[in-house]
């Protein structure tokens, strides 16, 4: 039935796939490509060819990994535009929607610090990466030149690697699919189990490293009361360069946490009331911080329930940041409020 549909249907199928799975939808393309390749070459040697590779192929082949490619610009180029557009909103409504909520964007900025642009010809290699990848491209203000060339060879290596793997070993394929048809929906109900699985396990990964970080928060509510009190907290806003850069916005008078975080916390008394914030799911970067300034001594710490984003939404004031201090640190302003 696979193969029948394959031939049936051919490059329509193949960018149907594509563009649906680079749009976010569960739908992996990897193995339409695998499978097309090998079901290409096939045809091409019931046509006539008795050795060696058939020369017919080249042309249906290269058709393939063209179309494959155009599918995964046109989603692609519309999850930048929606990251260049929206920035923090599309990557956060993209958390919600994923099986790695608390964790998905800080992966991505991990590889974007490392490799920059360039891990976009690698991200559809990478599971997990190949959708969020775009977006946070947009978002972190990635020439538009420089997305489209990167993207686009990362599309053609992509497409053409599932392709050529699919050509190259067109009689184990064909052999596989003579197993798939033989079983039928046992093959499907194994996927269906590997799959609730595969679920479960990350389910499982969430729930522990909430239970880790579980520790008592701050509200809203009650550091604006305690801001007013003295001595106020020291507010600590734990975000990464990335994520600063894309919401130039912090809580009046915190402290822009950077890599070199124990010279900018060496003066502070180790009881004084410390508040950490971030803007991701679960407060999980903000209970990473606080856990990490117990550990160093610190007596009263506590992440910010809701973050910068339950902040913005209560109506109280932001204080904008310029570039470099998103990027780099504390502007000087900051710095002298937050030690008070």
């Amino acid at each position: 039935m696979l193969r029948e549909l394959i031939i049936e249907y051919g490059l329509p199928l193949v960018f149907a796939n594509v563009l649906l799975e680079c749009l976010g939808l569960p739908l992996p393309a990897l193995p339409t490509l695998v499978l097309t390749g090998a079901i290409t070459v096939s045809a091409s040697f019931a046509s006539g060819a008795v050795s060696g590779f058939p020369a017919a192929a080249w042309g249906p082949l290269a058709a393939i990994v063209v179309t494959a490619s155009i599918a995964a610009l046109l989603g692609d180029t519309l999850w930048f535009w929606l990251g260049r557009r929206y920035g923090s909103r599309v990557l956060a409504f993209m958390c919600k929607v994923s099986i790695s909520r608390d964790t998905c964007v800080n992966r991505s900025l991990d590889f974007f610090g490392r490799f920059g642009v360039r891990i976009l010809a690698l991200s559809k290699f990478i599971p997990g990466l190949s959708t969020l990848a775009i977006p946070v491209a947009g978002a972190t203000g990635i020439g538009f030149g420089s997305f489209l060339f990167y993207d686009a060879l990362g599309a053609l290596l992509w497409s053409g690697i599932g392709v050529a793997f699919g050509a190259m070993f067109a009689d184990l394929v064909d052999r596989m699919l003579a197993w798939l048809d033989l079983f039928g929906r046992g093959v499907i109900a194994l996927a269906v189990i590997a799959l609730a699985l595969y679920l479960a396990v990350r389910w499982w990964q969430r729930v522990s490293l909430l239970r880790r970080l579980r520790m008592a928060r701050i509200d809203i509510a009650m550091l604006r009361a305690l801001l007013d009190g003295e001595p106020p907290p020291l507010v600590i806003d734990v975000r990464r360069r990335e994520r600063r850069a894309m919401d130039p916005f912090a809580i009046p008078g915190a402290l822009l946490l950077h890599d070199d975080a124990a010279s900018q916390l060496a003066g502070i008394a180790r009881d004084r009331k410390l508040v950490t914030y971030c803007d991701c799911p679960s407060e999980v970067s903000a209970a990473l911080a606080a856990k990490d300034l117990v550990a160093h001594g610190f007596t009263d710490v506590a992440p910010l329930l809701g973050g910068l984003a339950a902040w913005r939404a209560a109506g109280y004031a932001l204080e904008p940041l310029m570039i470099e201090d998103a990027v780099n640190g504390a502007a000087p302003v900051i710095a002298k409020s937050s030690s008070a």
